[in-house]
């Protein structure tokens, strides 16, 4: 079997399984599989295929066909330039997630002292938010996730882009691993917060679970059925995780620096709902929405 005529048995056999872009899965789970890329790919269609290569390239075929994501396939996903690792532990990074990182870094050139920056990344999972910052920026970030598998990838992922020693990665719910690390500088100190943490500025950015019950019940079956619902899921209203979390703010509002940026990605129908639960904590804050890639409604940011 030559290259080409596995690509075609490939195509095939994914297009009847109802996958929406068989002959792309295909280039790249073969270029993965062969390790080289799809230019070489193409320019070597009537190159055979060895026996092994044919027998792991029909077991992708076949987890692909069951709706299995590509990218746990491969075990990757770019995302801001870079590849992360991902597994079944971590939400696969999507294109939308981006424009989170771009506000994020507008909001630090914008700030009065960047360099007196710090971020925030929470629910990091496979860290791609932490890292595209902390790469970005040579800035410390520090990013929390509630399951220790996650964090485990994100430690991977951080120390093969070479950011390691700028991000700080803690285990705990929401904002609990950040108001822990005030708390602690506070306790062993006799000064002012203030003086004793050398950051004017937080950044912080949450990616948390969004989607509504039914919307988790319409899924396309490769997220449905593979990645992690607790990575997905919030309530009947998708935003329970965020009430909570900007609860938190307001009740540990004191213990933070004086300019705090929160931006947080949605569901474009939640705008409105999501501007008001911010509103209900911070009444004085004018959250504003950002775009995302495709022009939908993603991103709010509030200064609080």
């Amino acid at each position: 079997m030559t290259i080409l005529e596995a690509l075609q048995w490939a195509n095939n056999k994914l297009k009847k399984s109802g996958v929406e872009s068989p002959m792309l899965d295909a280039e790249v789970l073969l270029s993965h599989l062969l390790g080289i890329s799809k230019a070489r790919l193409f320019s070597h269609f009537t190159d055979p295929l060895k026996q092994h290569h044919q027998e792991q390239f029909n077991t992708l075929i076949v987890r692909r066909s069951s709706f299995e994501p590509v990218a746990y396939l491969i075990g990757k996903k770019a995302f801001f330039g870079r590849d992360f690792a991902v597994n079944p532990f971590v939400l696969i990074p999507r294109p939308a997630t981006e424009s989170l990182v771009t506000e994020a870094l507008t909001q630090f050139a914008a700030a009065e002292d960047p360099e007196k920056s710090l971020f925030v990344d929470i629910g990091t999972g496979s860290g791609a938010i932490a890292i595209s910052l902390a790469a970005e920026t040579q800035s410390p970030v520090v990013a929390t996730d509630l399951s220790p598998h996650a964090l485990s990838v994100a430690e991977k992922n951080a120390t093969e882009h070479g950011v390691q020693d700028l991000i700080d990665f803690r285990q705990g719910s929401l904002l609990d691993p950040i108001v822990e690390l005030f708390e602690t500088m506070r306790s062993t100190s006799t000064k002012p917060i203030s003086s004793v943490y050398p950051f004017k500025h937080l950044i912080v950015c949450a990616n948390l679970p969004y989607l509504t019950d039914n919307q988790m019940e319409t899924l396309q079956p490769d997220v449905r059925k593979f990645e992690p619902h607790e990575a997905l899921k919030a309530g009947p209203d998708g935003l329970e995780a965020y009430w909570q979390l900007f609860k938190q703010f307001k009740k540990h509002r004191d213990m933070l620096p004086r300019h705090v940026a929160v931006l947080i990605e949605i569901d474009p129908s939640q705008t409105t709902r999501a501007v008001e639960l911010i509103q209900h904590q911070f009444p004085q804050s004018t959250p504003e929405i950002k775009k995302d890639l495709q022009g939908l409604h993603r991103i709010i940011l509030s200064s609080i």
